[in-house]
């Protein structure tokens, strides 16, 4: 407890007591460190429905073992072969879910309490064997962590027979749960049928497991640190989704990609739990694949490889942007300004002058304003864009873009200076050859693009 600071003192805490050996020692300790730090100590015991009159004896154990220790006691009564049922969930995780619950509902009712749990040394190496076969990784192998607020496992760096002996040497009562005999529980089954034969090969194994936990836990946090570094450095958040440097994200460790995938993920969607392995290799792999390629992921989502990052969005959040906002269409008008985008344009009428010198400003740009025949508009693109190349050959404003490898997402943002599907100028990148200003220009149209260098 001191070496993981759980309970500062004062701070009032809550002991999930069933009955069993595991949360009587618990009980009991709390209750004597409390007495020595100002922890006032409370417990909660969860009456699951089951077990029949087995159960109900337990309850009235709880009550008289806190009773005549002077500890606070309520008890909670949850049907959770109902909650199971109901929920599709087995007797084991509805009535993990119900605890929990119950836990919650004591510790809002007297804010800044913490909850104690029991859980010991062959609790972790129990655990530790449940995740590695359902093929965990890292996280899942360090199992359990000592303290994970608001709940703190005091009993973690103490083995299952020392509990019993301190229990007999102290003479401390407890009640035994007969489920725990019961094998068609999984964590039962590990129990009585791996971890037991594992100790009789090699005693002190859940010790040793407990303790590779710990330096699990240690490797987990450095590749965490590792990933909230990429995270800062290589991520964008965007409304639309998330984009990942790709450059950045090629040159990561298979380790940590895999991680920022997942953390993009968690962001996007809230829980990457529908995220499977296979998932975030083909997010990985996607990196080296064809510029424009996507895949379909869970939760309505996708991640799109484009020129310069990996994209993963949720499906249709790509805004289409249909406006358009005309320009100096009163030959009577000889300046505007008009926003579009979050960009500002100023627009000029002026007669052509001799010896004027055209601007080579990036945004800045000078038109011959009597070549155009439909009317200037500010707009995104649109299908059958194109520019002149001059001579009388045109592009398709698509095939431009891809060729400046501008990703998908950015195509659709590219503001144009159009007539009609003819673009005048594709702002920042280049203009068309057919409205450029020459020796019989009459009248020049004057756009610059407000607040950009270059």
């Amino acid at each position: 407890m001191e070496k993981y600071k759980m309970l500062p003192a004062g701070t009032p805490v809550l002991v999930g007591f069933s009955g069993g050996p595991d949360s009587a020692a618990l009980l009991v300790l709390l209750k004597e460190y409390g007495a020595l730090h100002g922890n006032p100590v409370r417990a909660v015991h969860v009456h699951h429905g089951i077990r029949g009159e087995s159960a109900d004896r337990d309850l009235v154990f709880c009550e008289v073992f806190c009773r005549e220790r002077g500890i606070p006691f309520r008890a909670f009564k949850r049907d959770v072969p109902g909650m199971a049922g109901k929920e599709g969930l087995s007797i084991e995780e509805a009535g993990r879910k119900a605890r929990y619950e119950v836990f919650r509902q004591c510790m809002e009712a007297e804010p800044g309490m913490r909850t104690a749990l029991a859980h010991h040394q062959n609790d972790q190496a129990e655990t530790m064997l449940f995740r590695l076969m359902r093929g965990t990784g890292l996280k899942g192998l360090g199992g359990m962590r000592p303290v994970s607020l608001p709940y703190i496992r005091p009993l973690l760096c103490v083995g299952k027979d020392e509990i019993l002996r301190w229990l007999a040497q102290e003479q401390i009562p407890w009640a035994e749960d007969e489920s725990n005999a019961d094998l068609s529980y999984e964590r039962n089954r590990i129990r009585h049928q791996l971890i037991v034969p594992m100790e009789e090969i090699r005693p002190g194994s859940a010790a040793r497991m407990a303790a590779a936990a710990e330096r699990l836990r240690e490797d987990e946090d450095f590749m965490e640190q590792e990933t909230e570094r990429a995270w800062e450095h290589y991520v964008r958040v965007r409304e639309q989704g998330i984009d990942i440097q790709l450059t950045a994200f090629t040159e990561l460790h298979p380790a940590i990609r895999k991680r920022l995938v997942l953390r993009c993920m968690e962001r996007l969607c809230g829980s990457a739990r529908d995220l499977t392995a296979v998932h975030v290799e083909q997010i990985c792999a996607l990196a080296s694949g064809k510029r424009g390629s996507r895949i379909l992921l869970p939760g309505d989502t996708c991640a799109v490889l484009g020129y310069r990052e990996i994209s993963l969005r949720r499906a249709g959040k790509e805004p289409e942007i249909t406006t358009e906002i005309p320009v100096l269409r009163d030959d009577s008008v000889v300046y505007e300004e008009h926003e579009f985008l979050g960009e500002t344009f100023l627009f000029s009428l002026e007669a052509a002058g001799k010896n004027e010198k055209i601007p080579t400003n990036c945004y800045t740009k000078w038109f011959d304003y009597d070549k155009i025949r439909e009317g200037a508009v500010l707009r995104t693109r649109r299908p059958g864009d194109y520019l002149a190349n001059g001579k009388g050959s045109h592009k398709k404003l698509k095939d431009y873009l891809i060729d400046c490898k501008l990703p998908r997402e950015e195509r659709d943002k590219c503001i144009l200076l159009a007539d009609g599907s003819h673009v005048i100028w594709a702002v920042g990148l280049r203009i068309s050859e057919d409205y450029k200003v020459s020796g019989h220009t009459k009248r020049i149209l004057k756009v610059r693009k407000k607040n950009a260098e270059g």
